[in-house]
């Protein structure tokens, strides 16, 4: 077997340990059947394989050679903690992710209180940031509509910046009973099924952002042009599988956290857009103001993690750091919690908003199309120009 194939074998063999390990695969049907159907590898094998693979990396591509020994840092890592052994959880986010995580000042969400104080003159910040998201919340067959319509212009949007797979296809699906707001599942082929939790209510205001994160030019249109060309195009086996706690989820939540920017001037004019098409009554310039304050409190949720992880602050008190601090409804915050106190995900969280950044500075000076048809970490960015 080549390299990339012993690497797809490694990852699809610690799935059975950890579900979800493998996030999308689009390689040979014949090869994850003949490893589902095998016995579990014992970890420390399993950790010898990686070992060795670590030490055979391709290495006629520096860029490529140091992706790769960050995926497979990662990979050892999640041995690690599936045989329990205890590491710092800043050395393991690093270890995941290839990002040292730091925490966010608090003085920082003070002045988008602050912005939103001036909005809303005088009422009480949570009553009234209460009776907005009431307003702004949306379900059944407009909710539907509006996801349609979304999907339709950001698709529209995409296809001038970047060369998409001909016959590339999403599906949007309503879910409950899950601990996130949005997720895609890359089927391979081209194909996504992206689900948006109902569990909490949908609001109007965050549905373009999060369109554009899942689907068009987020996470599918990343998927389907690295299927295209890594995997078809360039025969990069270890391309055909995508795994979690690794460098490439910073780049793709990066990737997919900017890009709503790649697509639309501002929120006002996506607002207005559904207004006209949908018939809702938004207020584009004022719900904007809102929309984009509370998003720059996305790096709360890093700091309640490195709260419970690292300070040993109990969950109560990081629910209600979330809440006072970070604005949430408590539902949301404790929605939030349960998804970074899971042994296997309580790192990723840092993904969002760091991997925004991340990707948001390398754009300054990178063409967007080097993050859809090149594998990237923190540490190999710096070798692409525009």
């Amino acid at each position: 077997m080549t390299w990339g194939e012993d690497y797809v074998a490694l990852v699809l063999r610690l799935e059975k340990y950890f579900e979800g390990f493998v996030d999308a695969y689009c390689g040979p049907p014949e090869v994850k059947a003949r490893i589902e159907k095998e016995e579990k590898k014992p970890l420390d094998t399993l950790f010898s394989d990686a070992e060795h693979l670590y030490g055979t990396v391709p290495a006629e591509d520096t860029p490529r050679r140091i992706f790769l020994e960050k995926q497979l840092t990662g990979i050892k890592t999640t041995i690690d903690v599936l045989q329990g052994r205890e590491i710092d959880y800043t050395e393991q986010v690093r270890l995941f992710f290839d990002i040292t995580p730091e925490k966010v000042p608090d003085s920082v969400f003070e002045t988008q209180k602050q912005v939103l104080q001036d909005i809303f003159k005088g009422q009480n910040l949570t009553e009234a940031l209460e009776k907005w998201r009431k307003r702004t919340e949306i379900e059944g067959d407009l909710l539907k509509r509006t996801i349609a319509v979304l999907h339709d212009e950001c698709r529209k949007r995409t296809y001038p910046l970047l060369e998409l797979p001909e016959g590339e296809h999403v599906d949007f699906v309503l879910v409950t009973d899950k601990p996130w707001g949005g997720y895609n599942w890359y089927l391979g082929d081209y194909t996504s099924r992206v689900e948006i939790n109902t569990d909490i209510p949908v609001q109007v205001t965050g549905l373009p952002s999060l369109i554009s994160h899942e689907a068009y030019p987020g996470h599918h249109t990343e998927h389907s042009m690295k299927e295209k060309t890594l995997y078809r195009g360039k025969n990069f086996h270890d391309a055909c599988v995508f795994v979690y706690n690794t460098p490439e989820c910073l780049i793709s939540e990066g990737i997919a956290n900017n890009a709503f920017d790649m697509i639309f001037k501002n929120k006002p004019e996506v607002y207005n857009l559904l207004n006209e098409r949908t018939g809702l009554t938004l207020d584009p310039e004022k719900d904007a103001i809102i929309s984009n304050a509370l998003n720059k409190f996305s790096a709360c949720s890093g700091n309640a993690s490195l709260m419970i992880h690292q300070e040993n602050t109990g969950i109560p008190d990081a629910v209600d750091y979330l809440v006072d601090v970070g604005l949430l409804t408590r539902d949301r915050a404790e929605k939030q919690i349960e998804f970074m106190t899971n042994p296997l995900f309580s790192a990723y969280i840092f993904n969002y908003y760091v991997g925004k950044e991340v990707v948001s500075k390398a754009l300054e000076r990178v063409d967007l199309r080097v993050f859809y048809e090149h594998q990237l970490c923190p540490s190999n960015i710096a070798y692409f120009k525009s």
